[in-house]
């Protein structure tokens, strides 16, 4: 188990729905990082890649902007959020010639401290969202086929290949997913019936430039993933209520 802050979360988990919302792709990212994770999966996904840089990049470009405008609230709302996060962070004194987009640009490596924390609650939120996850991958699809990856890492078609999904992926995904398919809600948690088999599909497939990300998985029963095939892109809108 692990504490969450979850100060002003959703502030930023609307930032990033915006982002993908908008089809806005990645943008000044680290694409050594992007081939590794997208070829095999990571506990550092290509969505913690983008929540973080598109995090970065929006608040640089508002401080840019709107610096001028923010005010004694606007600079308590970022001092209380450094501190909720226990990231060491103190208010300078500014002046005409020191403006906000000052304060982020000389203290860059402070923010990325703050946001590479509050970039994991974000996907804590948006993991549970697979329409997003889907626009997410149609985005990171983009990527993908421009990236230039190793030839032995790519089919003949120059889509990623298949890896072995690791045991953390199938508990993560089956949990989200409250051991359900996901299109007709069949149960798959074998309590009920044993002889059901359980698939772990990509969202969007790897023959559409979809990625070995957990963020690109998803919990099927045989027969759904069988009518999905690989030439969709496509999950279920329904999800498990707490209660009925």
């Amino acid at each position: 188990m692990r504490q969450l802050v979850l100060k002003n979360i959703y502030s930023f988990v609307s930032i990033i729905e915006d982002f993908v919302g908008r089809g806005e792709r990645f943008y000044n990212f680290n694409e050594d990082f992007f081939i590794e994770a997208s070829l095999k999966f990571s506990k550092e996904t290509l969505l913690h890649q983008y929540i973080f840089v598109c995090l970065l990049n929006y608040h640089r470009q508002d401080f840019r902007a709107n610096g001028d405008l923010f005010d004694e609230d606007t600079y308590d709302w970022w001092e209380n959020l450094f501190f909720s996060y226990k990231v060491d962070m103190k208010l300078p004194e500014f002046s005409d010639e020191y403006l906000a987009f000052d304060w982020i640009n000389d203290n860059q490596d402070v923010f990325e401290s703050l946001f590479e924390k509050i970039t994991d609650e974000v996907f804590f939120i948006l993991f549970s969202n697979r329409v997003l996850l889907l626009n997410f991958n149609l985005l990171t699809a983009l990527e993908v086929k421009e990236v230039v990856y190793p030839d032995s890492a790519l089919t003949e078609n120059g889509t990623i290949k298949r890896c072995r999904l690791p045991t953390w992926v199938k508990q993560a995904v089956f949990h989200r997913d409250k051991g359900r398919c996901v299109f007709c809600n069949t149960d798959l948690t074998g309590i009920v019936n044993t002889l059901i088999v359980k698939n772990f599909d990509h969202i969007l497939p790897l023959d559409l430039f979809g990625a070995n990300d957990v963020s690109n998985i998803q919990l099927t029963c045989e027969k759904c993933n069988k009518k999905k095939s690989n030439s969709q892109a496509k999950t279920g809108k329904k999800y498990q209520p707490w209660w009925s």
